[in-house]
């Protein structure tokens, strides 16, 4: 299913479900709260549950997201009294598994980022696959000039299972970054091409060859 969230006429704000083969109707309308901050959606597809933040809240609400009616089950609000400008969700392969993290949300307030765990409660210590299935390895699967092409792959997954750690690591970003010289390093290089363009005019002109004005 499709999922959206906005206002209606009554400046309620709710999302909704829809049926991607047949738009013309939502199958799905939860009303949240009136209130008139924008909602900002995010959707953990391993675990299925969608997170709701507004901007100006201090809650954020999450639900399951199902494939039969009545298509989802709210389970919980995170509550604080400080007002939400923004958030982002984190990439689940950064989760701390052996806690039952099952998602980390970034919460940007009006003078702080405060970081927000989202834990499962399980009794037992060792790894749980039901929450934890193969997540994106941050890898691409294809090239820019295949996907131009019209190919299509499917992405390319690590295990989240720390006993298996090292077998598909995420991909090293590629750094361009180069420190930049100082000031006097610059002048150290020029003062040396001056040199060396003051010894080519002055071979030139013993052989009377005639240097052009620059």
């Amino acid at each position: 299913p499709l999922c959206s969230v906005g206002f209606p006429r009554q400046s309620k704000r709710q999302f909704k479900i829809w049926d991607p083969r047949k738009l013309d109707k939502a199958i799905c309308v939860t009303d949240i709260d009136q209130a008139a901050g924008v909602l900002m959606p995010f959707y953990d597809e391993d675990t299925n549950l969608l997170f709701l933040g507004g901007k100006g809240d201090g809650n954020i609400r999450y639900y399951e997201i199902v494939n039969d009616a009545p298509w989802q089950f709210s389970i919980e609000d995170y509550r604080a009294n400080s007002p939400c400008r923004g958030l982002a969700m984190l990439p689940k392969r950064g989760m701390d598994v052996m806690k039952c993290e099952v998602a980390r949300m970034l919460k940007l307030t009006s003078n702080s980022v405060e970081p927000l765990s989202f834990i499962c409660p399980r009794k037992s210590d060792l790894f749980q696959d039901d929450l934890f299935p193969d997540c994106y390895a941050g890898k691409p699967a294809m090239s820019a000039d295949e996907f131009f092409e019209g190919k299509n792959k499917k992405p390319i997954l690590m295990s989240m299972d720390p006993a298996k750690a090292g077998s598909n690591k995420p991909a090293a970003a590629a750094s361009s970054f180069k420190v930049a010289k100082s000031p006097k390093q610059l002048q150290d290089e020029v003062d040396k091409l001056n040199v060396y363009v003051e010894k080519l005019i002055s071979t030139l002109e013993k052989n009377n060859i005639k240097v052009p004005e620059p």
